[in-house]
C-alpha cells in the first residue's frame, strides 16, 4: 500500500514538470530550433498516462487468476484491489489533466523566430518589409516583429541580394525541394513563392555576389569553371545572368571580404578587402583605393550616394563615406566587444533607417540615421517585447 501511494506521489510529480525542465542545459544552441517545454510536459504526461494503464491491467490480470476458496487468496485480491482502485483514480486525473494542459500549451505557444545564418539583408522597394535568408528560408521584419513565411521553399539562400521588385539569390535548394542542387542564379517578385531560373543551374553556388537595386547588374566571384564561365575570377551581367563578361580587377588589393553594386549607376561597383575599400567605376576593370584604413568587414551603398563601410581593426566601426567629397563619418554603434558587423543596408524609403547583422547573428536597427540603435535579434533569436 505504503509503496502504490508513492507511485501515485511520484508520478503527479513528475506529471507536473516537463522533461527538459530535470535536464541539464536546457538552453538550445542560438540559432538552432527552439522547443516548446510544454511539449515535453504533454510527452510526459502521455508517458504516465502508458504507465499507469499497464500497472492497472496488470493488477486485474492477477486477480482473476487467483482462487477465492482460500482466506490467503482473498486478502492478496483485497490487496490488489485497493492498488487497482489507486491506478484507476491515476488514470483519471492524469487523462483529465493532460486535456487543459494541451489547451494551455496551444493557446499560449509562441512561436520562436531563429537564424540559423545570416546570408544578407535587404528592404523591398516601399521599406516595409526587411528580408533575411537564414539558411533554413527567409526571415521578415514588418511593423516591429519578425515573421517566418509560410509560402514558398525554406531554401539556403546564398548570394542574397534585393532589388526593387524582389530579389535574386544563389544557394542550394529545401531538403525534399524538386529543384537542382545547387541553384546557379535565380530571381523571386513575389517574395520567395516561386523562383525563375536564371542562369547556371545546377551548376555552380555563388557566395560571393550583388545586384544593383534599380540596374539590376549581377557581380559575382567565381570560384570553378561552368558553361558560361572557363575559368574563376571577378565576373559581372548587364542582362540578368544570360551572358557574363570577366572583369580584369586592377589596383585591387588583399583578399575580398564583401561586394556592393551601386544602386541606381551602371558599372559601379566596390570591393571591400582586409586592406581597405576599393572602388570601380567601369564595371570591375579598375578600382581606386578609397580613404578608409583597417579590415573592411561589410559595405553597401546607400540611397545618397554614400558607402556604408564596416571595419574591423581593434574595435568595430561603421563609417559613412560620401563618395562626391570623401568625407567620412562615423556612425556610433554599440559595443560589438569581439563581434563585427557582417552586412549593413539602408532602408530605400525611409532613408533615417538603417540595420546591420554581425558574425554572432544579432541585428541592430537605427531609426535616427545611427544616432542610437535597437537591438532586434540576439545570437540567432528575434527579440519579443
Amino acid at each position: 500500500m505504503k509503496k502504490s501511494i508513492l507511485s501515485l506521489i511520484t508520478g503527479l510529480i513528475l506529471f507536473f514538470i516537463p522533461f527538459n525542465v530535470l535536464a541539464h542545459g536546457t538552453e538550445e544552441h542560438a540559432g538552432e530550433e527552439i522547443t516548446n517545454y510544454w511539449n515535453y510536459g504533454i510527452a510526459a504526461s502521455l508517458l504516465i498516462v502508458v504507465i499507469f494503464l499497464v500497472l492497472f491491467v496488470l493488477v486485474k490480470s492477477k486477480m482473476k487468476k487467483l482462487n477465492l476458496k482460500t482466506k490467503d487468496n482473498r486478502e492478496k485480491r483485497n490487496s490488489l484491489s485497493k492498488q487497482s482502485t489507486i491506478y484507476k483514480w491515476v488514470l483519471i486525473v492524469s487523462l483529465l489533466s493532460v486535456i487543459p494542459l494541451v489547451i494551455f500549451a496551444n493557446v499560449n505557444k509562441e512561436e520562436k523566430i531563429t537564424f540559423k545564418h545570416i546570408h544578407g539583408l535587404g528592404y523591398t522597394s516601399d521599406g516595409e518589409e526587411l528580408y533575411v535568408p537564414a539558411h533554413d528560408g527567409l526571415r521578415v521584419y514588418k511593423d516591429g516583429s519578425w515573421t517566418n513565411p509560410k509560402e514558398g521553399d525554406n531554401h539556403d539562400y546564398m548570394g542574397f541580394s534585393m532589388f526593387s521588385d524582389g530579389f535574386f539569390s544563389s544557394g542550394h535548394p529545401a531538403p525534399g525541394s524538386d529543384l537542382a542542387n545547387p541553384l546557379g542564379i535565380v530571381k523571386s517578385t513575389d517574395k520567395g513563392k516561386t523562383l525563375e531560373q536564371l542562369g547556371l543551374y545546377g551548376e555552380i553556388d555563388f557566395h560571393g555576389m550583388t545586384v544593383g537595386y534599380d540596374t539590376r547588374e549581377i557581380y559575382v566571384f567565381n570560384p570553378s569553371e561552368n558553361s558560361q564561365m572557363d575559368q574563376t575570377g571577378f565576373y559581372y551581367s548587364v542582362d540578368e545572368a544570360k551572358t557574363w563578361t570577366q572583369s580584369e580587377l586592377k589596383g585591387l588589393q588583399g583578399k575580398a571580404i564583401g561586394l556592393a553594386a551601386h544602386p541606381t549607376k551602371q558599372g559601379i561597383v566596390t570591393i571591400g578587402t582586409n586592406q581597405g575599400i576599393f572602388l570601380s567605376d567601369n564595371y570591375g576593370n579598375s578600382f581606386k583605393k578609397l580613404p578608409v584604413s583597417g579590415a573592411v568587414s561589410a559595405v553597401s551603398f546607400d540611397h545618397q550616394n554614400n558607402l556604408l563601410i564596416a571595419t574591423e581593426s581593434n574595435v568595430a566601426k561603421l563609417l559613412q563615406l560620401n563618395l562626391s567629397t570623401n568625407e567620412i563619418n562615423e556612425l556610433s554603434i554599440p559595443d560589438l566587444k569581439d563581434d563585427v558587423i557582417t552586412y549593413v543596408k539602408q532602408n530605400p524609403a525611409h532613408n533615417n533607417e538603417l540595420v546591420f547583422a554581425t558574425k554572432k547573428r544579432d541585428i541592430y536597427f537605427s531609426h535616427d540615421e545611427g544616432e542610437t540603435w535597437e537591438q532586434s535579434v540576439d545570437e540567432g533569436i528575434a527579440i519579443t517585447h
